[in-house]
């Protein structure tokens, strides 16, 4: 076994025994009419200063007392990241409740499990499309006492008498509120560090998911370890965009937003979100991979229209941007690249919304080493932060050292909680986490709460890992994704998917390969959008997403991007055959979590055909794919999917 021991910090902010409540007290007494949160709506920029925010924040748990919500039960919200989701969080957490965020796009039958299973007695919805599945399911919900809608259009003629709007909802407060005009500070402050404030479900990849139970103590210990690690300012602005229905977003947030604190802003929607980033120029972000992956080949297809001057220049600022930030770089290199940042790459991080950006995070799965050097070589300062939902955030590159293929170094702890991070590397090559501030167990599940720790109280992560020569953490795979082939070689297909995925062609791959099979083969989801442009160009026709994924341009495209995978890999482990899945892999299909994790027992159930073929000798098949809508309605997808086969892969 190898043993890694993290430090405690030094930053001054510190949490010092209070919980969310008091800390939201305190930053707001200190200073009422400085900016906490800005909000788009219709296109103006909306301040709210920390005094105003508390009054809502006071209006919302007055709302929810007079509601008879109790300390100890859940409060619930589906929707969008807007201002009225953080407001009725901190209520929530002021009453002594405990928050549960839900993705706005979940389908009927999903939330349905988790009202049920977290037992929420209150429900915040944004809008009329979430009302509708809350009324599609409501009577199967005995304990959901309250629902209430943020925004009102659409809802005029919908009646009920549990169904309260937002204003509705605060003047039912306004009473006790008057009557008792000390009873929400004193709540407040009751509030403990080890009570829980967060009920964050995990992706549920291979199951049903299962309610995480975050203290307050892990959400700012968390958040402490961001703060001290990139030295973020006090007041530094952050873009809320990643749901609260993400562990990463509760501490980066709504923690963090308290603790250190941030101004936190909100775009208008999500279709607007590049041009809200690029006008709010945000000094600190937070986004999964495959927004990054996402904004990287949003980029690359852009320059794929331009002329071939254009081009070439945006290649050559790249490789002086890349050369610049090398270990060993030369004042020459340097020089080159100023020249480069003042005539393309100053304009390009400005048109991202990255102008001003002093820390990028990409927390979640892994991002593949070739988008983090685009974005370094663009000069943003991109890092991996690794973490889990019951650990909390581990690990990032913060220590001067950086290197894409590891997670970089153990985060420091909030010295006032005096618990340092060890991390234990298993004989098996599994992670092992003790210290900092994990959490409460998994809701109604005593034996999934045990079992996820070992004999010695370290709580088990589930990832296989090691150490790089410099001590840096390494990620590999879940332990239990680790495949093995026929004739004994062992494989990391999420390694292979990153780097697939680092193709601005390749929106999704699924690697396959397990103990029956003699070689490793791809499904590949081409990304639609990026491949349209590039089949106009060239004077391409196909009238759906699943004619052009088998046009024979495009299957060369991606047969490329592949081939430049296999050459990182060992002979053994390159892809040797790959399709082209004739639809989107979609989470209403429940082929993808919420967070866009692969579902590989569904998509190895559903592509079974695809897969088979993939391993036989014909060079296609007829495919016929079970689709499922968002309300629950089924239907069937045929296609001819061919068999793309790479030169000098091993079969």
């Amino acid at each position: 076994m190898k043993r890694l021991l993290g430090e405690l910090g030094t930053d001054a902010r510190t949490i010092d025994g209070r919980a969310l409540p008091a800390l939201l007290l305190e930053r707001a007494a200190r200073h009422p009419r400085q900016v906490f949160m800005r909000a788009k709506r219709h296109g103006v920029w909306r301040e709210h200063g920390w005094g105003e925010v508390l009054a809502h924040v006071r209006e919302f748990a007055a709302g929810m007392a007079a509601l008879g919500l109790r300390a100890g039960e859940r409060v619930a919200m589906i929707s969008e990241n807007i201002v009225e989701a953080f407001w009725a969080e901190y209520a929530t957490h002021c009453r002594g409740a405990s928050f549960v965020g839900i993705y706005p796009d979940i389908a009927t039958h999903e939330l349905l499990y988790l009202l049920e299973h977290s037992q929420a007695r209150l429900l915040f919805a944004e809008d009329q499309e979430q009302i509708d599945k809350v009324l599609a399911i409501h009577e199967r919900l005995p304990r959901l006492r309250w629902v209430v809608y943020v925004d009102p259009r659409g809802l005029w003629e919908y009646s009920r008498p549990w169904l309260l709007s937002l204003p509705e909802f605060v003047a039912r407060g306004r009473a006790d509120a008057a009557a008792a005009p000390d009873e929400f500070e004193r709540c407040a402050r009751a509030v403990r560090l080890d009570d829980v404030a967060v009920v964050s479900y995990t992706s549920g990849t291979t199951g049903r998911p299962k309610g995480a139970q975050m203290t307050h103590r892990q959400v700012l210990d968390s958040a402490y370890r961001v703060m001290a690690a990139f030295r973020l300012p006090p007041h530094a602005e952050y873009l809320s965009y990643i749901s609260l229905a993400w562990a990463a977003e509760q501490i980066t947030g709504v923690a963090l937003g308290v603790l250190a604190p941030l101004v936190v802003n909100f775009a208008e929607k999500p279709e607007t979100i590049k041009h809200d980033l690029r006008e709010l120029g945000p000094q600190f972000l937070l986004f999964a991979p495959r927004q990054w992956e996402m904004m990287s080949s949003d980029m690359q297809s852009h320059m794929l229209e331009v002329g071939a001057a254009r081009r070439a220049l945006y290649r050559w600022a790249l490789r002086a941007g890349a050369a610049a930030v090398e270990p060993d770089a030369g004042p020459v290199k340097k020089s080159l690249r100023a020249i480069a940042d003042r005539l393309v790459l100053r304009a390009l991080r400005d048109n991202l919304g990255l102008a001003r950006t002093r820390a990028a995070l990409s927390a979640g799965s892994g991002l593949s080493a070739e988008i983090f050097a685009l974005f370094r070589a663009l000069g943003v300062p991109l890092h991996n932060v690794y973490g889990s939902t019951e650990a909390g955030l581990l690990t990032a590159h913060w220590k001067g050292r950086f290197k894409a293929e590891t997670m970089g170094q153990i985060l420091p702890s909030c010295p006032s909680l005096n618990s340092p991070i060890e991390l234990t590397i298993s004989d098996s090559g599994e992670l092992l986490a003790r210290g900092g501030s994990v959490f409460a167990g998994y809701l109604g599940d005593a034996a999934a709460s045990a079992d996820i720790f070992d004999a010695e109280g370290r709580l088990r992560t589930g990832d296989a890992v090691h150490l790089d020569e410099a001590g840096d953490l390494v990620f590999l795979d879940r332990v239990k994704d680790l495949r093995r082939l026929a004739g004994g070689h062992v494989f990391p297909p999420q390694f292979i998917e990153n780097h697939l995925r680092a193709s601005p062609f390749i929106r999704d791959a699924i690697v396959i390969g397990d103990e029956t099979r003699e070689f490793v083969t791809a499904l590949i989801n081409v990304d639609g959008e990026i491949f349209r442009r590039w089949s106009e160009q060239r004077g391409l026709a196909a009238a759906t997403f699943t004619e052009m994924s088998q046009l024979d341009p495009i299957r060369r495209e991606v047969a490329a991007a592949v081939a430049s995978v296999n050459r990182l890999l060992d002979p053994a482990a390159r892809v040797a055959r790959f399709a082209n899945l004739p639809k989107d892999l979609d989470p209403d299909d429940s082929e993808l979590t919420r967070s866009r994790k692969l579902r590989r027992g569904v998509i190895d159930e559903r592509f079974a055909s695809i897969i088979e073929a993939l391993y036989g000798a014909s060079g296609e098949c007829q495919a016929r794919i079970r689709i499922q809508y968002q309300d629950g309605t089924e239907g069937s997808l045929a296609a001819r999917v061919f068999i793309n086969s790479l030169p000098g892969a091993h079969e």
